[in-house]
């Protein structure tokens, strides 16, 4: 029964060096200053793998998933503040923008101002919210290379081989759907989405 009573103690003490020693552990030096804001919640443990793990939790809403994988750290991201995932509404936005400068330019002035001032709302977010340096200018960059890039695309294809290219792509359909949108409702979706300071991640998206 002694025995049995020290195996047991032996075992939660080893438990919690383990723990204590995966709690202690340094990721990297970005992972561990998030870990070290203010406004983190950090869970650390260890999957059924027997990974280590590290969940970091900001009070806006936005979670991080690491995984301790050998000498590689793996990391998933979302956004649980229920204004929705800013990066994915970026890239949306700004395929949707590149399928107009390449299949129909012009043609609908109003839309595409509207798009170019939710990009730009968007730009400004990113800029101020991203947890890795990117400028505003880098992001109009890498717009116009999207922009170019959908355009060369279309270079040397019959026009009818261009209508089928252009009405084939998913961004098609959300362009319909987007100029089907109240002006309103397009407005207050894109307040409620930059309405609160937070890193912009890519999941949840469609």
């Amino acid at each position: 029964m002694a025995r049995r009573v020290v195996k047991i103690a032996a075992a939660a003490l080893l438990t919690t060096l383990f723990i204590a020693g995966v709690q202690a552990s340094e990721w990297s030096p970005f992972w561990d200053a998030i870990a070290e804001r203010p406004d983190a919640k950090v869970t650390d443990g260890v999957n059924h793998s027997g990974e280590e793990t590290r969940r970091i939790e900001l009070s806006s809403g936005v979670e991080f998933l690491l995984t301790r994988r050998g000498d590689k750290i793996t990391s998933a991201e979302i956004d649980k503040s229920g204004h929705g995932a800013v990066r994915c509404a970026w890239e949306i936005y700004v395929t949707v923008r590149a399928h107009i400068e390449a299949c129909s330019p012009g043609e609908d002035p109003n839309f595409e101002a509207n798009l170019d001032y939710a990009i730009d709302q968007i730009n400004d977010f990113i800029a101020e919210n991203s947890l890795v340096p990117i400028m505003k200018p880098q992001l109009m960059d890498a717009i116009e290379q999207r922009k170019l890039q959908a355009k060369r695309a279309m270079f040397g294809q019959s026009h009818e081989d261009q209508r089928k290219r252009c009405e084939a792509g998913g961004a098609s359909s959300i362009a319909k759907l987007m100029k089907s949108t109240p002006h309103e409702a397009w407005v207050s979706g894109l307040t409620k989405l930059l309405s609160v300071k937070r890193p912009p991640v890519m999941n949840p998206c469609l």
